[in-house]
């Protein structure tokens, strides 16, 4: 694979329709409607509530906007678009959409589907793929909403273990298909979402492209103002969805509670959350069991669900950037101050949020009922003691070279000298 699979002209064309939606007068009127709704939520009275309302609103509208320019099921595109961390490229600053506890682990992509319509889906891995999905959904009025899976496959479904890296093809439609066959329901609009989960930031997405077989005659393309007017139109469902989704994610559990592991609809992972609620000089222990996952990782969100950015904080840590305790479970410590313990997460001085922990590529021996240990809060004062002994430690040296590896990594995970076009 010579080329960034990410970076693809119709990527590079929605995200400056994007960019161009957002700064409309008639967007931008829309987006302070919602902003009004938001700040009567009680969750605008708190301090950090207040303080990332705007950049979870500004990240809910170019979801959005993201969306909508690639919202026509005649003619689909493969479009990056859910990854709050802001990137320069194509000659302009993304500055990032999210949702639902974003993951800087993954690449997601998103295809717009007619359930009516015959598609294929060409998907072609690399020599080391992320753990990779793609998952067939019909999708609420306006976007607003979770979809309801259809169906999913995942990097061992589709992955030929005597020839990796040739290309597979899913097909989507309302009849009858082969062995990589999405079935579709006729007369709804449907999303067909491709995830790769790198458990190594260095590891390549697959190549995505996909085509419709049988397009309609006649069709004619959407015009901007056409597109705007139904960012417009969707945007209050959308935002009173996603600012309302913290109210009963996972059943709003009490803090320090972790929900799951839950299974995903479609069988191709597993993930557990909860919240977490922190005063000055307290700290939380979680330890899990990896499982033998082909991906894990472990990340935390405000209390909006949106996260911090993943880039020079140790806001999640995944697969290969946390170190295993020697029965070869994990132990995190969950601080605003830096613990001394190998996997910190930094709550980035964020009094309450949200924490998610996500497995995927499980192996079918595994017994979910075991991927979740301890969750335990104490005094940060008393780590030496509260902290077990086994769960690996580290020097300000260490983390000085683990903080500059990490913004390295994040900095050229889309943009590796052998992709560059």
């Amino acid at each position: 694979m010579s080329a960034n699979p990410l970076w693809t002209e119709d990527q590079a064309a929605a995200e400056r329709l994007s960019l161009r939606l957002i700064e409309r007068a008639d967007v931008r009127a829309a987006r302070e409607a919602a902003r009004i709704a938001m700040r009567a939520d009680r969750l605008s009275a708190t301090v950090d509530g207040i303080a990332g309302l705007d950049r979870a609103l500004d990240q809910w509208v170019l979801g959005l906007a993201m969306r909508e320019a690639n919202g026509d099921p005649a003619a689909p595109k493969v479009v990056w678009n859910i990854s709050n961390a802001p990137r320069n490229w194509y000659g302009h600053v993304y500055q990032g959409a999210a949702v639902a506890i974003d993951n800087p682990d993954n690449f997601n992509r998103e295809i717009p589907i007619d359930g009516d319509g015959n598609y294929e889906i060409t998907v072609r891995f690399s020599d080391d793929p992320p753990q990779f999905s793609i998952v067939l959904e019909v999708e609420p009025d306006h976007h607003a909403g979770l979809g309801r899976n259809l169906g999913a496959f995942t990097l061992q479904d589709l992955r030929d273990p005597d020839a990796p890296t040739d290309p597979v093809v899913v097909t989507v439609g309302p009849g009858e298909g082969g062995p990589h066959h999405l079935r579709s329901e006729a007369g709804k609009l449907h999303q067909v979402y491709t995830r790769d989960s790198q458990r190594d930031w260095n590891q390549i997405p697959a190549q995505v492209s996909v085509r419709r077989v049988d397009p309609p005659a006649g069709h004619a393309p959407r015009s901007e103002d056409e597109i705007a007017a139904k960012v417009i139109a969707d945007m209050p469902a959308w935002v009173h969805f996603w600012s309302h989704f913290k109210d009963d994610f996972l059943g709003l559990p009490a803090p320090h509670t972790l929900i799951g592991p839950n299974g995903r609809d479609g069988g191709w992972g597993y993930l557990a959350g909860g919240r977490f609620r922190l005063a000055d000089g307290r700290a939380l222990l979680v330890t899990i069991d990896p499982a033998g996952s082909y991906y894990s990782g472990f990340q935390i969100a405000d209390p909006w669900t949106i996260s911090p950015d993943p880039m020079v904080r140790l806001v999640s840590l995944n697969s290969t950037q946390v170190v295993a305790n020697p029965d070869g479970t994990q132990s995190y410590v969950l601080s605003a101050v830096d613990p001394g313990v190998a996997n910190w997460i930094d709550t980035t001085n964020l009094a309450e949020g949200w924490m998610m922990i996500r497995w995927q590529g499980v192996p079918a021996t595994a017994d979910p009922a075991t991927f979740i240990r301890t969750v335990q809060e104490f005094d940060l004062a008393d780590v030496a003691t509260a902290v077990p002994a086994h769960v690996p430690r580290i020097d300000i040296d260490r983390r000085r070279a683990q903080l500059s590896k990490r913004a390295r990594d994040h900095g050229t995970r889309t943009r590796a000298a052998d992709w560059m076009p």
